[in-house]
């Protein structure tokens, strides 16, 4: 039909409930609804809402017993596919989406930068994945471009949620030299400095690059912390001590079990080894 996009949302219930909350949801976001495991949804283009036609589907499976995954595919012309998956999951009831960390983080990100990234803020949990937890944000401007500089317990990445799209710039942490920042007039500046180049993330709230830095520091030391050693293993101890060995043999020979050539030949060994 169109450009595809996927994602993967966690359900903190089990898969039966969340099945049918995805279902109704569906229904409710106005798609027309196909029953079935993925469970698919069409909607026609839509004039008033300046929406192409879509169709979504969303495979249900489980992860544990309490939790479910489910992989949404959603197939349409236009830019809008986090806006029609957005609208599903607000219309989900009796189930709990897991946000991986996102509310949190955006309520220490504080109303002036939920308000000039809400854009950003409403479609980032499409942009995590769930093996990882948001740490900290920050709304600023990089490369002219309002969004949210994303640290993630994996990841620091740059999420430029517009009206034409979304644009993801991902910087690999244990690539980054250093993480600094400075002071203006019209906001703090978070300097990454990475393989020889640098990206500056400007107009940020005064007080929370540091906050964002220090969060960084955290997150780079666990994923570049070395691996435990193994403990080397030593087998001195595990061989019996060469005296012992002869002393034991030689009360062998006089109780008669070896004989005095065998005791020899042994010892001579014993003594070889040393």
């Amino acid at each position: 039909m169109g450009i595809v996009r996927t994602s993967t949302t966690r359900i903190l219930a089990p898969i039966d409930a969340t099945y049918q909350a995805v279902a109704d949801a569906m229904g409710s976001a106005g798609l027309d609804v196909t029953p079935g495991n993925p469970v698919t949804g069409t909607a026609k283009r839509s004039l008033m809402k300046n929406r192409w036609a879509s169709t979504v589907t969303a495979s249900v499976r489980p992860e544990t017993d309490t939790t479910t995954l489910v992989d949404w595919t959603v197939d349409m012309m236009g830019d809008k596919h986090s806006t029609v998956l957005s609208e599903i999951l607000e219309a989900l009831q009796g189930v709990t989406v897991d946000d991986l960390g996102v509310t949190t983080a955006l309520e220490r990100l504080g109303k002036m930068g939920r308000f000039f990234g809400f854009r950003e803020a409403s479609a980032l949990t499409q942009y995590v994945h769930t093996d990882e937890r948001v740490i900290e944000l920050a709304q600023g401007v990089y490369d002219n471009n309002q969004g949210m500089l994303v640290l993630t317990t994996q990841r620091l990445f740059f999420f430029d949620k517009s009206m034409l799209g979304a644009k993801v710039e991902e910087f690999d942490i244990t690539a980054i030299g250093s993480l600094g920042h400075s002071k203006k007039m019209g906001g703090e500046v978070i300097s990454i400095s990475i393989s020889g180049r640098s990206a500056d993330i400007k107009q940020v709230a005064h007080g929370r690059a540091e906050t964002f830095i220090q969060a960084f520091r955290k997150v780079k030391a666990n994923l570049t912390a070395p691996s435990a050693p193994v403990p080397a293993v030593s087998h001195a101890a595990a061989v019996p001590d060469i005296a012992d060995q002869i002393k034991k043999l030689a009360e062998l020979r006089d109780l008669g079990v070896v004989t005095e050539a065998e005791f020899e030949a042994k010892k001579a060994d014993l003594l070889a080894r040393m």
